[in-house]
């Protein structure tokens, strides 16, 4: 019995698209958009999300038969159009292509179906251990919505109830704390392990400090507690 298949739909459009005749730069583009994830896969320590794939430049040059320069320079042609996003780790990177939605339909539940010997998960997935400092922020997907990665560089992580909780508790400075996490993360290379975590400190270290109250020392106070009584 034959599986289920999936396609991936290209709008005529892209005949006009500017990377159409960078034969390098188009082909990766749509093995990015093949191998991407049709629906959230686990991996190791990490949710490899829909329309993400887990790989490196050396995979992606072996399968293409390209140079890693090559897959180097097709990967920021790629991002500099706004078509993927990619967020490095020291042993792979995690690619995400960007409105997912054009180019695969959300498979129903009979379409979607398992990993299997004959139908591999269709991320690129290196045999090694994850390193702690590269696990990835996970949500219960039970109870709460993964939201697209937010910032300037896409790079922060929060489910819809940790947004919902910053935009009530702290309208006018939620956002800008967003992207500062964002340039953070991206100019040091940093992790953390929850966002939410590390917002909330940000938002709280900049609400004004209560002053601190003075004793007070005045007599008639004094009296009135008797303390004056025991000292004579």
């Amino acid at each position: 019995m034959s599986e289920p298949t999936t396609f991936i739909k290209l709008d005529r459009n892209i005949l006009r698209w500017r990377w159409y005749k960078k034969p390098n730069t188009f082909r990766l583009f749509v093995h990015l958009l093949l191998n991407a994830n049709v629906v959230d896969r686990d991996f190791e320590n990490i949710t490899v999300c829909r329309g993400q794939l887990l790989t490196s430049r050396r995979s992606l040059s072996a399968s293409l038969g390209i140079s890693e320069q090559s897959v180097r320079t097709s990967l920021e042609h790629l991002k500099s159009t706004n078509e993927i996003t990619v967020r490095g780790f020291s042993k792979y990177s995690i690619i995400t292509v960007n409105n997912y939605d054009k180019y695969q339909k959300t498979p129903d539940k009979s379409t979607a179906f398992p990993p299997s010997a004959n139908h591999p998960p269709t991320t690129v997935q290196p045999q090694y251990k994850n390193d702690n400092k590269e696990k990835n922020y996970k949500n219960d997907k039970n109870t709460e919505v993964r939201l697209p990665a937010l910032g300037l560089f896409k790079n922060v992580f929060l489910t819809q109830q940790e947004l919902d909780s910053l935009k009530s508790q702290y309208p006018d400075n939620y956002s800008d704390k967003i992207e500062r996490l964002s340039r953070y993360l991206a100019s040091t290379g940093k992790f953390y392990r929850n966002h939410y975590a590390v917002l909330l400190q940000w938002l709280e270290q900049d609400l004004p400090k209560e002053p601190k109250r003075k004793a007070s020392y005045d007599i008639d106070e004094l009296e009135k507690i008797n303390i004056l009584d025991d000292i004579n």
